[in-house]
């Protein structure tokens, strides 16, 4: 198995790899290809010292200006008409002039062959003339650098302009720039790691940190707080880290909610069952139909519970799919509350369905059934002494919106984000039985989102609920 290298070692062989391949390239630049890059100024500056002169032979200041660019180049430069001298700045001992004539119209005669400008490197011949006219021929590895240019001064004639400048051997600042980049890189490569070493500890410092505040968070330490900083990335990680605590705290408090519920949702039914089962035992006369009725609602309790708990987690799981077909909204809505009857009859609730028109959706007939049942539900369950409830049809713009309203003891409003969450109950005390299993909303949201439909809730504390809920309508098919 690979061993992973830490991120601070991995930070120094990074920035020690850069730093190395920069003084490779200055070694390659300053050492290797000195030589090179110096010849190929001198010849580029020789060119350009002769294209200066050519195009100011007719100026009134040339002789100005070929002395300018002999000194500013430390080059002799010698100006020709035919054969006759027209200028000549011997700015240091250079060897065109010791030319012959001969040697002249060989010049001429190559620079003409080679469209107009001709360069020739002289090796191990430089000339430095001295005093009293005595001059010396140098074998040292010195080059010259003869560059010619004719130039068409018009009526027939040319003129020559001769170019002479000298490479000096740069053996010996090779070497002593040799010598000052050994220095320079042992200085740069310590300095290097040590930068890299302190920028990995600033780096790896809140990460190292933030690591062991999340292996605690794994063991299930909820409260721990990220603390890493220094850096935005760092400040942003520290930041989801904390909201991710926080939401796993929820969750895990939504799991024990979940369980409590749950037991006392299965208990009591349980409880009733063995209850009037021993009783129809033990009893003589207790065996009648309504002991075996209370058995058979009481286990049709338990199983709505284990459908819903089911259809909760198929719903999440995505393994539900919606059958979609155009039915009248209105009339189920009507159906739904025909389930309803003995909750007025018997506890005297008043649930009143307002609307105007028959609207036809494309939907799940079912599964808005189940919302329905849902919203109705916890109407009912979350409702005090005025026990009106309104369902209210409302077209508008195409869409239909369903409210179903209460007037019970409402929602606060820090409660309300939390409301549709999984095992999450606003209420944890069990009021009446109904037709629901404590977890509707859940399955409500999950429905609602299949559809793609718009919902929510309006409450305030003492004053009720509002569950909406918004489809799309459609027209009325013709075999309806």
């Amino acid at each position: 198995m690979k061993t992973e290298t830490s991120l601070q070692w991995k930070l120094v062989r990074y920035l020690l790899t850069f730093v190395l391949a920069l003084l490779a390239l200055l070694w390659i630049f300053q050492v290797v290809f000195l030589d090179s890059f110096y010849q190929r100024y001198k010849i580029e500056g020789i060119e350009k010292i002769a294209n200066t002169v050519a195009m100011s032979l007719d100026s009134e200041n040339i002789s100005d200006i070929i002395l300018q660019q002999a000194r500013q180049n430390d080059a002799c430069i010698r100006v020709l008409n035919g054969f006759t001298e027209i200028k000549t700045i011997n700015y240091m001992g250079c060897q065109i002039n010791q030319l012959s004539t001969d040697e002249l119209l060989n010049y001429y005669q190559k620079a003409e062959n080679n469209n107009g400008s001709y360069l020739e490197i002289v090796n191990e011949a430089a000339i430095s003339t001295f005093p009293y006219n005595v001059n010396l021929i140098r074998r040292d590895g010195s080059k010259d650098l003869i560059y010619t240019r004719v130039v068409d001064t018009g009526a027939g004639n040319k003129a020559t302009i001769l170019v002479n400048t000298h490479i000096t051997p740069v053996n010996a600042t090779t070497e002593t720039l040799k010598t000052q980049l050994v220095y320079i890189s042992m200085i740069v490569i310590a300095a290097s790691v040590g930068l890299a070493l302190l920028m990995s500890r600033k780096i790896v410092k809140p990460i190292v940190k933030i690591n062991e505040s999340a292996r605690r968070m794994a063991e299930g330490d909820y409260d721990i707080v990220f603390t890493g900083s220094g850096y935005q990335e760092i400040t942003q990680l520290n930041d989801t880290m904390n909201h991710t605590t926080k939401k796993l705290k929820e969750v895990d408090q939504m799991r024990r909610d979940l369980i409590a519920n749950v037991s006392h949702d299965l208990r009591t039914p349980l409880t009733m069952i063995s209850g009037y089962g021993e009783m129809m035992r033990d009893l003589p006369g207790e065996n009648t139909p309504e002991n075996v009725q209370v058995i058979i609602d009481e286990a049709h309790r338990l199983s709505a519970l284990v459908n819903d708990l089911l259809d909760l987690s198929r719903l999440q799981e995505n393994k539900i799919e919606l059958k979609l077909e155009v039915f009248d909204l209105t009339a189920l809505i009507t159906t739904v509350l025909h389930r309803y009857t003995k909750f007025t009859e018997q506890d005297g609730f008043e649930i009143r369905f307002v609307q105007d028109q028959n609207v036809y959706v494309r939907a799940d007939s079912q599964r808005l059934a189940q919302v329905l049942y849902n919203f109705i539900n916890n109407a009912i369950n979350y409702s005090t002494d005025d026990r009106r409830i309104e369902i209210r049809q409302i077209v508008r713009k195409g869409q239909v919106r369903i409210e179903v309203e209460d007037h019970g003891e409402g929602i606060s409003e820090d409660k309300l984000d939390y409301i549709w969450e999984r095992y999450y109950k606003v209420d944890k005390q069990h009021r009446r039985s109904s037709a629901g299993s404590g977890i509707g909303l859940s399955i409500v949201k999950e429905i609602l989102q299949l559809h793609q439909a718009k919902f929510g809730v309006h409450s305030q504390l003492s004053q009720g609920s509002v569950f909406w809920f918004e489809l799309p309508t459609v027209s009325k098919p013709d075999n309806l």
